[in-house]
């Protein structure tokens, strides 16, 4: 090989290098172009994640606003009716006081009177006929409680840990009782306590307390797990 073939290929594989090396620049810069747009679709993506998360959220609170309020309301009323009643004021006197039935207030003392009662073991429960069974689960929803027996079945969203004792179940209101549940108004609350009862052996160690209220049960006590 001569010199001028030596030099003429030297200066091809410059040139191919350098085509090559302009393909690798420009491939690169078609990746790093991609990848922009890759990483603002991400971020547009978390943005709009971060947005329907609130949302949801935002949406979850106002369906549940009406029972929270109830909860909180019942929540109050039921501390300042249990300070009346450990100083000895009558079931009559704290309805007025605090403007509320006096059947409210019975069901506060009755539940400061079994609290009372069984303090340092664990209570009696509840018997219920009907083989119930009662189950608590998650979902992608989040928390419920389910009931089943022979004479009817439904299921509740449960929300523990809200600030407002230890746990809420929605429950159907009054009006909507049976149908929602089949089961027959005059048993309502017999039912919702086997529920809340349930709920308290399975996750305060036996201990607690409940109020049945329109839309929500809310239980009291320190949750084990």
């Amino acid at each position: 090989m001569n010199q001028d073939d030596f030099a003429k290929q030297m200066e091809k594989a410059f040139k191919d290098a350098l085509k090559q090396a302009d393909a690798i620049t420009a491939n690169a810069e078609t990746i790093r172009k991609q990848a922009e747009v890759e990483l603002d679709a991400a971020k547009e993506a978390r943005r709009i994640a971060e947005r329907t998360g609130e949302q949801m959220a935002n949406e979850y609170y106002e369906g549940k606003r009406k029972e929270f309020v109830e909860a909180a309301r019942t929540e109050l009323l039921r501390d300042l009716a249990r300070k009346h009643i450990e100083v000895g004021k009558t079931n009559h006197d704290i309805s007025l006081w605090l403007d509320v039935e006096q059947s409210f207030v019975q069901k506060i003392r009755e539940v400061v009177e079994r609290v009372e009662k069984y303090r340092g073991e664990k209570p009696k429960r509840t018997p219920l006929e009907g083989s119930p069974r009662v189950f608590i689960g998650e979902d992608r929803d989040g928390s419920f409680i389910s009931f089943d027996s022979l004479e009817g079945k439904f299921e509740m969203w449960l929300e523990r840990g809200s600030g407002i004792g230890s746990a809420l179940f929605g429950v159907p209101n009054p009006e909507q009782w049976e149908a929602k549940t089949g089961i027959p108004f005059e048993r309502r609350e017999k039912v919702l306590t086997y529920i809340a009862e349930y709920f308290m052996d399975e996750k305060l160690g036996g201990q607690g307390s409940f109020l049945i209220g329109v839309d929500v049960v809310t239980v009291y006590g320190e949750e084990k797990g």
